[in-house]
């Protein structure tokens, strides 16, 4: 991961990617190749937090994506894996197009933002405990299909941070625990009792 990624390349490429009608995990996988988790977790993230993430079943293949390839972060594994039948999961190609051109204006912007920072929250250690945290937000992704959008906020998190991780920024890491600092407050004060 020590090489920053922007995330307009990011979305340019899976554009880009294989052929057909389908744009699957497998090529998303294949795609972003040996630049590290931080990309996946930042394109599954993005589907699930964008108006992609209304599609249903979107937020649950996404968020049991992200926790899967968060668990290997954990244990250090150098490449990312996921099962057969989550690679073949897919989002029409014509459908991420016209998502990916109309949030290509902001994603240019956001890379203009992105610069190595801070980067002791980027580091090995931190990427492990990052780990632990996205397969937290993650889990709570399928729950939440349930509520229009709701996925959002956990998958908004781990944007955030998985474009700090990309980038090697540490600020972009601080600003996506704010709003899962925010959302955690939330459920907790809606608990009874």
């Amino acid at each position: 991961m020590s090489e920053r990624i922007t995330l307009t390349d990011l979305l340019e490429d899976l554009e880009n990617a294989g052929q057909g009608n389908e744009l699957s995990i497998a090529e998303v996988l294949e795609t972003i190749g040996e630049r590290g988790y931080a990309p996946i977790t930042l394109i599954l993230s993005i589907l699930a937090a964008l108006p992609t993430g209304a599609v249903p079943g979107i937020p649950t293949v996404c968020g049991i994506s992200i926790a899967l390839i968060s668990i290997q972060m954990v244990f250090g594994k150098r490449y990312p894996w996921l099962p057969d039948k989550l690679k073949r999961m897919s989002i029409q190609r014509q459908r991420y197009s016209r998502v990916a051109d109309k949030i290509k204006p902001w994603t240019q912007r956001l890379d203009r933002l992105v610069k190595p920072r801070l980067e002791t929250l980027v580091g090995p250690v931190a990427i492990r405990l990052i780990g632990l945290f996205f397969v937290a937000l993650a889990a709570c992704m399928p729950p939440l299909e349930i509520l229009p959008f709701a996925a959002a906020a956990p998958a908004g998190a781990i944007a955030f941070i998985s474009l700090g991780l990309a980038g090697r920024d540490g600020l972009w890491v601080i600003l996506g625990f704010i709003p899962a600092g925010v959302g955690a407050w939330l459920i907790f004060t809606m608990l009874p009792g």
